[in-house]
């Protein structure tokens, strides 16, 4: 950001005071230096861009390419992007018709549209549909099975939802936590009160009422559009490779693909009262409702409207909504009181960054700061009890991917009288429970429980929350456990190896204990060292569901448990019956401890919950399609497979 920044301002010699008029030579001198820029710094493939200004398109053009191999420009009028999560703000606008209409009412609970599922009324307060709109519905995240591979694979929206259902792990309406499960939940209640899907309800409420006709919502594209398509691009050893079009069993939360031209229309009915060109997709009161604020979490945090979240820069009013997918980034700005709306969207990696770099750099050259910021006057507070380990909340617990965890964490420490966002960046107290960026207007504020203690820090942005963990809770904790378990691990398997397969050392135990722990270790330092490298290495496979390898790594992890219960007797036995030599005894209790630890990490990650369920599951289909004669059988193919399986 600083580096896109500092080239801007080369080109852009600005002064306090002085700010160039919103004209469409002005814009398009931005822009095309902008992109000059960004091309260099994150190896853009190609990007559309669209502005609209008071009731009327200002700016349109593309960048770049479509499609490189066969040489087709971006164009703003032809090429579709995907906008991924900007599909929610046609979710979010549906549903504020249906509001207006009487049909619904996004105060209702949930559970009075769901025909085929409920949610579990795991708190006393219902998870409201205003609560989908804010991200406040107190669920965990899941992204298992959100894509398919093929439309073939493609799950019923209902099946996903109900097969898929992140548990609820806090009360609705306490924080905000961004979920694509709620919007997609949100596309089946629209399904539910109107009779139509919901792409077939977007098309016919809000595609057509707008012109928007190079827009795609449906799960197959039609071939007119499909040629039209700009393709997904990665960046990697130095030159562009296109990516396969990423299908969602999440549809509304990201599925839309349109086009810069298409999304002028959109962005000019939401900044007129929902209207356009002698149309209306709903009352003026109704779009004014929908840029209300719905969740503040703090007076100095932007808040969250009804399906819009505001992002104010330099005294200017801004609110949209950005989104991701696969290797398309994009995002739109709407400036209501000036009238102004902005849309963008980058086709290839890395441009993630170049997406969140724009839309700044497009304000401090336009409306810049009519005075520098003075410095933050710091107050004398205690910093100590804010310093830990936190969590985001955009993170699961209830099943094994929460051991995505023990990578995701973030620490605050101290320098000076100031915190320290994972040794980065400074933040200054301003107050109570209130920070600010020693060099952005960006505030860090901290919540607190019934005790009085700090539970939460959040950053920027409501949907910046994180949870503070201690103890076991903490994943450096876990990191120590773990690093001590594959100590222990590797320390047996070179010497228990040893000792179990010389015959010359005579240990005072029966070989098939000393045996049994070198096969533990030795399938913990496997099994581990496979965990690391899935966690460090393509998350992505996780998308389509539970990996085909990870269910034969079940058995095994069945097996290694079964066996860390027989040493953990055998370890306390030892000590009972004064049996093998003292050494060997202190040995095999460090043996004990590790598969304590083993066992303690396999519930806490769930894997022991996770295994259980894919056996019942295995267990369940097969009876369903055998004869108890031949279950035996089947299961022994099964696992024969697995093994010939592919491998990480």
């Amino acid at each position: 950001m600083k580096l896109f920044a500092a080239s801007i301002l080369l080109f852009f010699p600005l002064h306090v005071h002085s700010a160039p008029a919103i004209t469409a030579e002005n814009v398009e001198t931005f822009f095309n230096t902008a992109f000059a820029v960004q091309h260099q710094e994150h190896r853009i493939a190609g990007a559309v861009v669209s502005v609209v200004y008071q009731g009327e398109p200002l700016f349109k053009t593309g960048y770049g390419y479509a499609d490189i191999d066969q040489r087709i420009p971006a164009d703003a009028e032809t090429s579709l992007f995907r906008i991924a999560s900007i599909t929610k703000t046609f979710i979010w606008t549906a549903i504020m018709q249906l509001h207006e209409q009487g049909k619904l009412d996004i105060n209702d609970d949930v559970n009075d549209y769901l025909a085929e599922f409920k949610i579990p009324d795991t708190f006393p307060e219902p998870i409201r549909i205003r609560h989908l709109l804010t991200h406040t519905p107190g669920l965990e995240e899941s992204a298992l099975g959100m894509s398919a591979r093929n439309l073939e694979e493609m799950k019923p929206l209902a099946q996903y939802l109900q097969t898929n259902m992140p548990a609820r792990v806090r009360a609705p309406g306490s924080h905000a936590s961004y979920s694509n499960w709620s919007a997609s939940l949100a596309g089946y209640i629209i399904e539910q009160v109107s009779g139509q899907s919901w792409a077939d309800y977007i098309d016919a409420n809000i595609l057509t009422v707008l012109d928007m006709n190079s827009t795609n919502t449906q799960n197959e594209m039609t071939e007119p559009l499909r040629k039209r398509h700009a393709k997904g691009y990665r960046f990697t050893n130095g030159e562009f490779k296109a990516t396969p079009f990423e299908v969602l069993n999440d549809a509304p939360a990201g599925n839309m693909s349109t086009t810069a031209d298409d999304m002028s229309r959109f962005m000019l009915a939401h900044l007129a009262d929902g209207q356009y060109n002698g149309q209306q997709l709903f009352k003026a009161e109704t779009a004014q409702e929908m840029q209300s604020i719905l969740f503040d979490a703090h007076s100095k945090l932007p808040p969250l409207l009804h399906g819009f979240y505001r992002s104010d820069q330099n005294g200017q009013v801004i609110f949209g909504h950005g989104g991701d997918i696969n290797q398309f980034h994009s995002d739109m700005a709407l400036f209501p009181e000036l009238g102004l709306g902005l849309f963008v969207s980058f086709n290839s990696d890395p441009s993630a960054e170049a997406r969140s770099n724009l839309v700044p750099a497009f304000v401090d050259y336009f409306f810049p700061r009519e005075y520098l910021r003075e410095a933050p006057q710091p107050v004398d507070i205690e910093l100590a009890e804010y310093v830990g380990q936190y969590l985001p909340l955009r993170s699961n617990q209830s099943t094994i991917e929460r051991f995505a965890t023990l990578m995701d964490d973030t620490s605050i420490s101290i320098i000076g009288d100031n915190l320290s966002l994972a040794g980065y960046s400074q933040w200054v107290p301003i107050g109570i429970d209130e920070f600010v960026h020693k060099y952005q207007d960006t505030h860090l504020i901290f919540k607190r429980n019934e005790a009085g203690a700090i539970s939460h820090a959040v950053i920027g942005s409501p949907l910046g929350t994180y949870r503070k963990v201690t103890g076991l809770q903490a994943p450096a904790s876990q990191r120590i456990l773990i690093t001590m378990m594959m100590i222990i691990a590797l320390g047996t398997v070179a010497g228990f190896g040893y000792r179990a397969f010389v015959p010359s050392r005579d240990v005072g135990l029966p070989s098939i204990r000393v045996i049994a722990a070198w096969l533990h270790a030795l399938s913990l330092v496997y099994l581990y060292t496979k965990m690391y490298l899935v966690l460090s290495g393509d998350m992505e496979q996780f998308a389509f569901g539970m990996p085909e390898w990870l269910h034969g790594r079940m058995l095994a992890m069945t097996l290694n448990l079964m066996l860390g219960v027989y040493l953990i007797v055998c370890a306390i036995r030892h000590w009972v019956e004064n049996a093998g030599t003292l050494s060997m005894r202190v040995l095999y209790s460090l043996v004990g401890l590790m598969v304590t630890i083993n066992l303690w990490i396999s519930w806490y990650f769930n894997i022991a919950s996770s295994i259980w369920h894919w056996c019942v599951c295995q267990f369940r289909l097969q009876r369903k399609v055998m004869r108890p004669g031949q279950l035996t059988s089947a299961l022994i193919e099964r696992v024969t497979d697995l093994k010939q399986g592919p491998v990480l």
